[in-house]
């Protein structure tokens, strides 16, 4: 069947003048699948609206050339949800799509959990898509977009991000309480808008870095002076990027606050205990694991049991200086960076998480 051998997309996912080189297919009242481009690249801005004015929901490329469009999408997830011609709707299941394979990725590759399952895959989509919906209807899209366009690095560690604090926070609802006192009294819907709520504070924890040049958030070797303190202000761009939005203030304050440390020493305002927002005290514990175990420009990923090791302060084994697994001073000084209590509920969270093959 020719059902077989398509794979239908939204048209927002089509930017005229970036597409690669593959067909594009429209299916007909008969059944059929009608070529309608024969070159993505060469769709005209009027060829789009005119798609959309004859109303299909969706157009489809042959699955023999599927990697070449998850390619396209990853590349210009950026102008993709900056399209002014593409619904919020479709510009969320494009997200998701791009974010569930990241995450995907990451859990089966780097941190060896196996492959996940079709029902983990399926909350993964809905998490990021629910996500990103919240961002559009509080007016942060822009900000996002932005993001995602700067530094694709950047956002694929963001979804990661994301994808932990939900799973921790499901896991730990008293860290919800602290976040929210009203927490216990919500019904089912506002606790779920919450956790929702939470996600974005993960997804957007980095947007300042669209401000940051990339030569210094891609930087092989040590920032100089001047450039650490470009970097250090990323928070303070963020929050300043979403000061205008409707995202709740416990989540704009998240923003601000994910690189203060428990112990004092961190950035921008030294903050330290519990004048750090909880929320922002999960970022802290999170954002380090996963930079950890994800390649870096300076250093390949780290096994997670030993980011773990580190993130506790138990010193890691030198071996040769040739050798991947030698400690990064980046990375040493570590443990005065974290509430000791939610850093063990992570590890424990880490212990539990178990995908069916």
């Amino acid at each position: 069947m020719d059902d077989d051998r398509f794979r239908a997309i939204p048209p927002g996912a089509i930017i005229p003048g970036s597409m690669p080189k593959f067909k594009i297919y429209v299916h007909t009242s008969k059944g059929r699948y009608m070529l309608w481009a024969a070159d993505g690249n060469k769709v005209s801005p009027e060829q789009i609206a005119r798609l959309s004015e004859s109303g299909p929901n969706e157009v489809f490329i042959s699955l023999e050339e599927e990697f070449k469009y998850e390619q396209y999408l990853e590349a210009h997830l950026g102008n993709i949800l900056e399209n002014q011609s593409s619904s919020d709707e479709q510009k969320a299941v494009i997200f998701s799509r791009v974010s569930t394979k990241v995450v995907k990725s990451a859990i089966e590759n780097s941190f060896g959990l196996g492959s996940m399952s079709t029902d983990e895959l399926n909350r993964t989509q809905m998490m990021v898509e629910n996500a990103l919906m919240f961002i559009s209807e509080s007016h942060s899209l822009q900000a996002l977009a932005k993001m995602v366009g700067h530094d694709y690095q950047t956002y694929e560690h963001a979804t990661k991000v994301l994808w932990f604090t939900v799973m921790f926070l499901k896991d730990n609802p008293d860290i919800l309480e602290r976040i929210q006192p009203d927490y216990i009294s919500f019904d089912e819907n506002q606790k779920i808008e919450m956790l929702r709520q939470c996600g974005v504070g993960a997804l957007l924890h980095d947007i300042g870095k669209a401000f940051v040049t990339q030569d210094i958030i891609n930087r092989d070797g040590p920032l100089t002076e001047v450039e650490w303190e470009i970097m250090k202000r990323h928070p303070l761009y963020g929050l300043a990027m979403l000061l205008d939005t409707d995202i709740p203030s416990f989540v704009k304050k998240a923003v601000l606050h994910h690189h203060e440390d428990f112990h004092g020493g961190g950035y921008p305002m030294n903050l330290e205990g519990l004048n750090i927002t909880p929320l922002a005290r999960v970022l802290r514990i999170i954002d380090v694991f996963d930079a950890m175990t994800s390649r870096r420009p300076y250093k390949e990923a780290m096994p997670p049991g030993k980011a773990v090791q580190i993130m506790v302060g138990i010193p890691a084994d030198k071996k040769t200086e040739g050798d991947s697994s030698v400690q990064d001073k980046r990375d040493q000084g570590m443990r005065r960076c974290f509430d000791e209590e939610l850093l063990r509920k992570f590890i424990l969270l880490l212990g539990n998480i178990k995908f069916n093959a």
